[in-house]
């Protein structure tokens, strides 16, 4: 009977050790543009694939949170919120490098829309610090549940991904690039 208990308390902790050792299920911080494919040749292929890789990304990265929300405590629950924000960060400065990679094959005026579209990943980093900054100011109440109660990720993961399909699009009619319109970047 002791060496049945000892074989299931043995089992119970490696079980433990394994399930503590598993990554959580964050998006990883790295750029997915250094997978094995290669570079988009033009302006648009480069831009479009860059936007539709972040867009999923991002959605991945708050996702995330509500993966391992349930198993948190409100202080872990408190951290891997205030994580998601800077994964979106990281996230997004990868959206950044990716557009000033972009070559400006067949687009009379890429350098005017990369300038744009650089900014607008700008105001993507402003709105997720401040979201950041503002969950960082709620209560430990807030961070009872696993649903955070006055959600900043979910909302201003919508809000970032408006910031930059709309200047996508207007960059678009502005320059009459139509392929960088409509369906470019969204999955």
């Amino acid at each position: 009977m002791r060496l049945t208990r000892i074989a299931l308390l043995a089992g119970c902790v490696a079980l433990m050790v394994a399930c503590s050792d598993k990554p959580d299920s964050a998006e990883p911080a790295s750029s997915a543009s250094s997978q094995s494919s290669p570079a988009p040749a033009t302006f648009v292929s480069a831009v479009c694939s860059a936007v539709s890789t972040w867009q999923n990304r991002m959605v991945g990265a708050a996702n995330s949170f509500s993966t391992d929300s349930p198993k948190l405590d409100v202080s872990g629950r408190r951290a891997r919120y205030s994580r998601a924000f800077d994964d979106q960060k990281a996230i997004t400065d990868d959206l950044r490098k990716d557009i000033e990679g972009a070559p400006a094959a067949g687009v009379a005026e890429a350098e005017s829309i990369r300038t744009a579209l650089v900014a607008a990943t700008g105001d993507v980093q402003t709105t997720l610090r401040l979201n950041q900054a503002d969950a960082a100011s709620h209560p430990d109440s807030d961070y009872e549940f696993q649903a955070v109660k006055e959600d900043r990720l979910f909302a201003g993961t919508e809000k970032s991904l408006s910031q930059i399909l709309k200047p996508l699009d207007e960059q678009s009619r502005v320059h009459d690039v139509p392929e960088l319109g409509g369906t470019c970047g969204r999955t």
